[in-house]
């Protein structure tokens, strides 16, 4: 029943009768109307079969990500030094003997500047304006669903800049911009200065320890800000340029791999919603595209 009430056919009842603005809801009794295609209970366990070794498969995939990041997480925390110290626990070699780290204000003129230089909205490129609404959460970037820019001017960034939603700061909206644009004023631009990589600052400010100083001095309860002075404190510890280098190399090295499971999460997924419209019949059938042997050829899982 819950792969049937997943099916085309049968959402495209659910949101003729949905009910509601923002968010629609379907009472018990328009719920009972539904129409159910239901074959045989042979056939039953046939498409149950297909679509649960899909969704074990999309687990594991799902499993792989959650690991991979949280690796990264822990690698962060040897590769940075912890708060107060000077030093990581975990150094490369032919840096192992190198000096201690500076640490510097983030607001520092030679660490990163804060942009508010302002652009046209009609010189912003398609696909290129960002907002609170775009940037997506947990450092997962930017949406592929395109925003529209206000008519008035918006905040310039471009490539290699940091870009973080300063609205709930927790969900942790914080992406480096692969192109250039504008951003709506709710969304801080941050520009690295010469001592610094942009990729180096920009995954330490992708990390819980930037987060938590956020939020600290967030200011609000149901749609906190963060406080720009008390951002600008946050204490950056800065090794030469060839050890960041060496650090964005292996962190870099990661989000690949991290991005390249993401991807066939997504394609699984995909795959997956194309099946079940073979696999139910077509709003207004009663026979389904795709039956019997056909079924497990296709689903190859």
């Amino acid at each position: 029943a819950g792969y049937c009430l997943g099916s085309e056919g049968v959402r495209l009842q659910i949101r003729r009768v949905a009910q509601g603005i923002s968010v629609l809801g379907i009472s018990k009794y328009e719920l009972e109307k539904l129409t159910l295609p239901l074959p045989s209970l042979a056939e039953q366990r046939e498409i149950v079969g297909c679509l649960s070794s899909l969704d074990d498969l999309i687990e594991a995939r799902e499993g792989q990500v959650a690991a991979l990041k949280l690796h990264k997480r822990g690698l962060m925390q040897r590769l940075f030094p912890a708060p107060g110290e000077t030093t990581p626990a975990l150094r490369f070699p032919g840096f192992r003997d190198a000096p201690p780290w500076e640490v510097k204000r983030l607001g520092e003129h030679d660490v990163a500047k804060f942009i508010r230089d302002r652009i046209p909205s009609e010189k912003i490129p398609p696909g290129n304006y960002v907002s609170t609404v775009n940037l997506l959460p947990d450092f997962g970037g930017l949406s592929p669903v395109p925003e529209v820019p206000p008519s008035n001017a918006a905040i310039a960034y471009r490539e290699g800049d940091i870009l973080m939603s300063n609205i709930r700061p927790y969900l942790k909206k914080v992406w480096i911009a692969d192109r250039s644009g504008g951003t709506s004023n709710d969304v801080f631009v941050v520009r690295s200065g010469r001592d610094v990589m942009h990729q180096y600052l920009g995954q330490f400010l992708m990390s819980d320890r930037f987060i938590a100083h956020v939020m600290s001095g967030a200011k609000g309860s149901k749609m906190p800000r963060g406080d720009l002075k008390q951002i600008q404190d946050f204490l950056v510890p800065l090794p030469s340029l060839a050890e960041q280098r060496e650090i964005v190399g292996c962190l870099s090295s990661l989000d690949d791999l991290i991005e390249a499971r993401e991807g066939q999460v997504a394609t699984l997924k995909l795959y997956k919603r194309g099946l079940m419209q073979k696999l139910f019949p077509a709003p207004g059938e009663t026979v389904p595209r795709l039956r019997g042997a056909e079924r497990t050829t296709e689903a190859g899982v």
